[in-house]
Parts: C-alpha cells; sequence; structure tokens
C-alpha cells in the first residue's frame, strides 16, 4: 500500500502593485506581512508539520517564506523552485513532485499557477467560492500527485 502524501500550495502575501516590468522583484506589503502571519497562526494551530519547503525565486515569495517560517517557529530552510512561479506548468509540477523523496512539502507560490495547480490535482469541483487570495493556504492530500488523483483536504484564507 503507497503512503498518502499532503501537499500545502501557500500563495504569497499582499504584494506591491504590478508594474510594466519586473514582476519579480515585487515586495510584500504590510498587510502582505500580517496576511501572512494570519496564514501561519492558523497552520499552527493545526499542529501540521512538512518535510520540506520549496519556494518561488520572486521576491514576494521568498520574503512571505521568511515571514511564515518564522511564525511556526521553524527552523526551515527552504530551496528556490523556478517551476513555481506565475506561469508555472501544473502537469510538469505534479511530475517533479512524485519524483521527491518528502511526505510532506510546503510550495510558496503566485496566482494563477496556485489555483491552477491546486485544481489540476483535485479529484472533485472545489468549493464554489474557492479563491487562492493573498496568502491562502491550502492542503491536498495523496498517493500520486497528479491530475485528479488528490483530496481538498482545507483552506485557509486571512484575506
Amino acid at each position: 500500500m503507497t503512503k498518502s502524501k499532503r501537499l500545502y500550495v501557500l500563495r504569497h502575501g499582499n504584494a506591491a502593485p504590478y508594474g510594466y516590468d519586473q514582476d519579480e522583484l515585487r515586495e510584500l506589503t504590510e498587510l502582505g506581512i500580517v496576511e501572512v502571519k494570519a496564514a501561519a497562526a492558523a497552520f499552527r494551530e493545526k499542529n501540521l508539520l512538512f518535510d520540506k519547503v520549496f519556494v518561488s525565486p520572486y521576491v514576494r515569495a521568498q520574503q512571505t517564506a521568511k515571514v511564515f517560517l518564522a511564525g511556526l517557529d521553524a527552523a526551515s530552510s527552504f530551496e528556490d523552485l523556478s517551476l513555481i512561479t506565475p506561469d508555472g506548468q501544473p502537469m510538469a509540477v505534479a511530475a517533479w513532485l512524485n519524483d521527491q523523496p518528502y511526505h510532506s512539502v510546503l510550495l510558496v507560490t503566485h496566482q494563477p499557477f496556485a489555483q491552477q495547480f491546486v485544481n489540476y490535482l483535485v479529484d472533485e469541483p472545489l468549493p464554489i467560492n474557492f479563491a487562492m487570495t493573498t496568502a491562502t493556504l491550502v492542503a491536498v492530500e495523496g498517493e500520486l500527485f497528479a491530475a485528479a488523483c488528490c483530496q481538498f483536504k482545507w483552506r485557509v484564507s486571512p484575506s
């Protein structure tokens, strides 16, 4: 029997307005920091853990990861993963995740990828009011990360 894996997908917190170039350099706003701290507090209350953290190389995602992990009092380090930028491809990320040895992974990423990826993985339609607003954290679980192979477990959204 294959052991079920858990994936947490965290969208970055509120960031500086989108400009015409250098999207990857946008930073979190004060509101974004507050949102991410709230997401960390909600996660901490669930008494859950993750084995590994992968983060988009974009500045706002890097800042989100640091604030989130600090909010958990977790000394976890994280690795950059260029596959999970805003234009990430769900199928490619799922295939990559399946090759990883971890039981539980946190991805810190962006829209539109975050919602597309969760929607790709889950085996039932997402709740009608589902939205990956800033600092939303989602948990999915399954034996395999592939199209319609995971169960949607929960979502916390500070915004």
